[in-house]
């Protein structure tokens, strides 16, 4: 038992304390460590939007377990992301933890609180759910967005065993540009020359098919931030000189999400996006040790011709139904979501049972 002596404690963005702020350094997964969350912080919030970090601390006054959330007016509303974020991971620590720190959290919340980008498998969130309910708020779980993700241990089986169309593109259009040395792939050192890889992707970004970013300043803080010490890694392919495509990976302890690119639509011919994918994907996967990859947010087409399982990212929705907006919440959004999984699970019963029993006539010599 945590005991009564178990606190929480919530702490500005730049107030943190050393134990809490080494909760975060400890994570293995980019967008769980304490810069990343910084970054988000300093460029992704509206107005009336604050960032900050509620912590267990225990009875030693040792930090425990934490959460970065936003508050509007002092209520917690929102777990800390933004449309970039490709991974809620954050520091829970243990089960008993993590539903501890979701009761405690619970008095925080004012009409509703939304998490996005949760790994359905990590138990410690689902610990921090029961812990929400026990706090007296209603949740529900919903499917966010689509994860491809794929283990590469040897490179060759890896790239032998993808389709044929993909692989044809790779060899036939590097092969052309190649044979008249038209064709210049290079990662930019983001020691020294992070400035530069930025400005080649951000331009290459804007002459492409994609929409304006949502929040502009946030592609020079992370590759400022995280860029130096090695998590952020660029990648740029020119033909004839020209910048036409531009990667983004963020790579940490062998694992590499591939996080931004864009190439310029009027190369489409040349497939400058296969190309620097393949490229830099075997580069990383020589040089940087990386085993597990995958490709963010979305359930885009060609991402499957790369990498071959796929995953949901769920989120959460909790109400406190003590307020008005939270039962609004409660009837229009939590009860219906409850009532659809039910009918679901029943349908997959029922259907199940059929099954068993058309099983069983056979069995018997019966139709």
């Amino acid at each position: 038992m945590l005991g009564d002596a178990v606190r929480l404690e919530t702490y500005g963005m730049t107030a943190a304390p050393p134990g809490v702020r080494a909760l975060f350094d400890r994570q293995t997964r980019p967008e769980g460590r304490w810069d990343w969350f910084e970054i988000l912080a300093g460029t992704t919030l509206s107005g009336t939007e604050r960032a900050s970090v509620a912590a267990l601390i225990d009875t030693n006054g040792l930090a425990v377990s934490a959460v970065p959330v936003v508050t509007v007016e002092g209520r917690v509303v929102r777990g800390l992301t933004s449309p970039f974020t490709t991974l809620f991971a954050v520091p829970l620590g243990s089960e008993q933890h993590a539903r501890a720190l979701g009761k405690l959290l619970a008095a925080k919340v004012g009409g509703t609180l939304r998490l996005d980008a949760l790994d359905s498998a990590d138990t410690a969130f689902n610990a921090f759910q029961e812990g929400l309910v026990e706090g007296g708020l209603a949740v529900t779980r919903f499917q966010h967005f689509v994860n491809w993700f794929e283990r590469i241990d040897n490179f060759s089986d890896y790239w032998n065993s993808r389709g044929s169309r993909l692989k044809s593109t790779v060899k036939r259009k590097a092969a052309s540009l190649q044979r008249a040395d038209r064709l210049m792939f290079e990662q930019i050192d983001m020691v020294c020359d992070w400035r530069r890889g930025a400005e080649i992707y951000k331009k290459i970004y804007a002459g492409s098919w994609k929409p304006a970013e949502p929040f502009p300043h946030f592609i020079d803080a992370m590759l400022e931030k995280l860029g130096p010490c090695g998590v952020a890694k660029l990648a740029v392919a020119r033909i004839d000189g020209e910048p036409v495509a531009a990667q983004i990976w963020l790579v940490l302890q062998g694992r590499a999400t591939i996080f931004k690119l864009a190439h310029n639509p009027a190369f489409d011919r040349q497939s400058p996006g296969t190309l620097i994918t393949h490229w830099f994907l075997r580069l990383l996967f020589e040089q940087e040790g990386v085993r597990e990859v995958d490709f963010g947010r979305g359930d885009d087409t060609y991402k499957r011709q790369w990498l071959s399982q796929s995953q949901y990212r769920q989120g959460l929705l909790a109400a406190n139904p003590r307020t008005l907006k939270g039962l609004l919440s409660v009837a229009v959004d939590i009860l219906p979501a409850k009532l659809i999984k039910s009918l679901r699970q029943r349908g997959n019963r029922d259907t199940a049972m059929v099954s068993i029993s058309h099983d069983d006539r056979m069995k018997s010599g019966t139709s």
